[in-house]
């Protein structure tokens, strides 16, 4: 299923409407260069570009950015048609892309904690009750459709076992497992966190598998080309991941102005969740062992060539390594 990335190129055109042309990003001399930066979810792992502007980081660095909200199915396309200059997003939608010829890879990874874990329905206790019922997912390669694979395989399980019905975001998925759509679901904080208050089963979690969650995704034709854009933005989220952990308060504020979630206990979970052990990264360093599982993953399931790729082949360090100096 991984092997058709569902990209609807011809949605760019309502992007170009969206965002406007956005070439000639370099202004004059002195004057801030725009950077056009898209994330695929409004959830946690997405809280570094947010921070990044509450604390006027960008600023600092010299950027204007242009923060935009794109729709994970056309996400890749939009960075390969140059529509957007960076894409924030996690590793299981950027493997079967690049394995599929696009040549894009991560310059810094954000977030390197698997964050999933499976719900059923209160009345089902073992992953044995789950056979032949119905299981909420995301869309093909997604990185919730990963979440989902990988917890079926924990539970002894196949998707084959069960009647996979792709639903969309967790949101969706939490209103379809409340609703009794469907006998369960893979979830991530603070969806996760609710389904346990409300007593739903936690069957299995995929905290210990390792990841690489969201990143910094660019063309690799503009690596070098935009180097010091590149630098200077990678800068401004270092400060980002750093003031999560140095400021609590800061952190849960942004997490509730931009995911919209007011419950204090649950944005509390959800900081003592990505923090005790870390979520974000603190060098921005991407994660070889979380490449390397989602390659095996794949390899194993659905994408046999991915047995062949190395994690090196999807990110480049030229800017980390100028970022170290």
């Amino acid at each position: 299923m991984f092997r058709h990335l569902a990209v609807v190129y011809s949605l760019i055109w309502l992007l170009v409407l969206s965002l406007g042309d956005g070439r000639g990003a370099e202004r004059a001399s002195g004057q801030p260069h725009t950077i056009r930066i898209a994330y695929v979810s409004p959830v946690t792992t997405m809280a570094p570009i947010w921070i990044a502007s509450e604390i006027g980081a960008y600023q600092r660095e010299g950027l204007d950015p242009r923060i935009v909200f794109i729709d994970a199915r056309v996400a890749i396309a939009a960075l390969v048609a140059g529509e957007v200059d960076a894409v924030v997003i996690s590793a299981p939608s950027v493997i079967p892309a690049v394995l599929s010829g696009a040549s894009i890879a991560f310059i810094a990874g954000l977030h390197n904690k698997m964050i999933f874990s499976f719900h059923a329905q209160p009345d089902i206790q073992s992953s044995a009750q789950l056979r032949g019922k119905i299981v909420g997912t995301n869309r093909p390669g997604t990185p919730a459709d990963y979440g989902n694979r990988v917890a079926l395989t924990k539970m002894g399980l196949k998707p084959t076992d069960v009647q996979l019905m792709p639903l969309g975001s967790s949101g969706v998925m939490w209103s379809a497992l409340q609703s009794r759509q469907v006998a369960g679901v893979t979830l991530a904080p603070p969806y996760s966190f609710r389904a346990d208050a409300m007593k739903f089963s936690r069957l299995v979690d995929t905290y210990d598998k390792p990841y690489q969650n969201t990143g910094v995704v660019v063309r690799k034709d503009r690596i070098h080309s935009s180097a010091d854009t590149w630098l200077r933005l990678l800068r401004a989220l270092r400060q980002a991941n750093l003031r999560w952990y140095e400021d609590p308060k800061l952190a849960m504020f942004v997490l509730s102005k931009y995911t919209q979630q007011s419950d204090p206990d649950v944005l509390q979970k959800t900081y003592d969740f990505e923090s005790n052990p870390p979520g974000f990264t603190k060098d921005l360093k991407v994660s070889d062992s979380g490449l390397q599982g989602i390659l095996d993953f794949l390899a194993s399931t659905v994408r046999p060539e991915a047995g062949k790729a190395a994690p090196k082949e999807f990110y480049d360090t030229t800017i980390l390594d100028r970022l170290e100096k």
